[in-house]
């Protein structure tokens, strides 16, 4: 998920070719990516006993679709964003799948979904969040989510987060800038990158991404996978 395809209005356009590019770098940029994935779909898998219909917020190029549509033919999907070129990827790589009838894609943003989508019996919003600002932007997408959820559903979410102000932040950042070298990514890319996350994401702390789920309506999160600056949480829908 890139800032292309978040925020309120989901107005900017993130090309099919660019979308492209995009999947293959992020899985050398966040370390753990395809294990985010993969751990998802065995927590989800075990909450659900692999039936029923998910939410999928900012699926992006669908690579949460790809680890989890095969992983259990019980499920079906809601998949949303509101980048098309984004969501044009994440079409093809359902057909090429054989998944693609046990998808409903929506170019928009998840406010914009038609309430007769679900009902679902968990949601998902990975590498989100940190893409909006917490000027009540991240309460309401968490409230958004948790409306369309059943008490007791699973949610999961993975989002960039330390507070930026401490030195953990410092330290955490600085070696995620080296281990990016390690990886063969060449400087000026990295740079890039870099730029793009001061530019364009909103840190919060742990303790206040628990105060932003409890006041929209979810338990507390146990954090199950973490990178760095990055981290994958599981919480449910209070009842």
């Amino acid at each position: 998920m890139t800032a292309e395809t978040s925020g309120a209005d989901g107005a900017q356009t993130f090309h099919a070719s660019r979308a492209k590019r995009y999947d293959d770098t992020i899985r050398r940029v966040i370390p753990g990516y395809e294990a985010l994935h993969s751990m998802t779909a065995a927590l989800l898998a075990q909450a659900t006993a692999g039936q029923g219909r998910i939410l999928l917020v900012g699926t992006g190029t669908g690579a949460e679709l790809a680890a989890l549509a095969p992983a259990q033919t019980g499920w079906s999907f809601a998949a949303c964003d509101p980048s098309a070129g984004m969501l044009a990827v994440a079409e093809e790589r359902a057909q090429a799948l054989g998944v693609a009838e046990r998808v409903q894609f929506f170019p928009c943003t998840l406010d914009a979904v038609p309430p007769d989508a679900g009902p679902f019996v968990a949601a998902t919003c990975l590498l989100v969040l940190h893409f909006l600002p917490d000027d009540g932007s991240k309460l309401a997408l968490l409230r958004s989510v948790a409306d369309r959820l059943p008490p007791g559903a699973p949610f999961i979410f993975a989002d960039m987060y330390e507070d930026p102000q401490t030195p953990r932040f410092a330290h955490l950042r600085a070696a995620w800038v080296a281990w990016q070298r390690t990886m063969g990514i060449p400087d000026a890319e990295i740079a890039k990158g870099v730029a793009h996350v001061d530019r364009d994401i909103h840190f919060v702390s742990e303790t206040r991404l628990a105060s932003l789920l409890d006041e929209a309506g979810f338990t507390p999160a146990e954090r199950f996978f973490g990178g760095f600056l990055f981290g994958g949480y599981l919480c449910h829908r209070r009842g």
